[in-house]
């Protein structure tokens, strides 16, 4: 397959970095005001979705171990989060959200998706399913 043209390579990424950049920085002002920092909602994002160890934690957040204590301590005092034994590997804590946990998420989670769905607001309803299938492509793992 032959590459795309240098200059439509350059646009494309600074488009697509701009478009990151305009929805973090909306993102991070809606995390302010529920008191969170970008990574603490994701935290809370990622165990919402299963991620319940600390190391896989850090994994997919690409910290460090010691960073994700100091976050998962913070949510644990807000009442955000639990830390548990795993009762298989009593060396292992899962970690799991309280009920507040799982308020806050939820509210963070639609705010999210206004905050996406204004910018995609912008595309007809053929441009949408042409984006989506622009994104999946571009996001498929190579079987390489």
């Amino acid at each position: 397959m032959k590459s795309p043209p240098a200059h439509l390579v350059e646009e494309l990424s600074q488009l697509g970095y701009t478009l990151m950049r305009l929805l973090l920085t909306e993102a991070k002002e809606i995390f302010a005001q529920e008191g969170l920092s970008r990574l603490q909602a994701e935290v809370l994002k990622l165990v919402a979705e299963g991620i319940n160890l600390p190391s896989r934690l850090a994994e997919h957040l690409e910290v460090q171990p010691s960073q994700i204590s100091h976050l998962l301590a913070s949510l644990e005092e807000a009442g955000l989060i639990e830390r548990r034994l795993d009762p298989q590997d009593r060396r292992r804590v899962l970690l799991t959200l309280t009920e507040n946990g799982v308020a806050l998420q939820r509210r963070i989670e639609a705010a999210w998706h206004q905050v996406y769905g204004r910018r995609l607001s912008r595309l007809s309803p053929e441009e949408l399913h042409a984006f989506r299938d622009v994104l999946r492509k571009l996001t498929e793992v190579d079987d390489a």
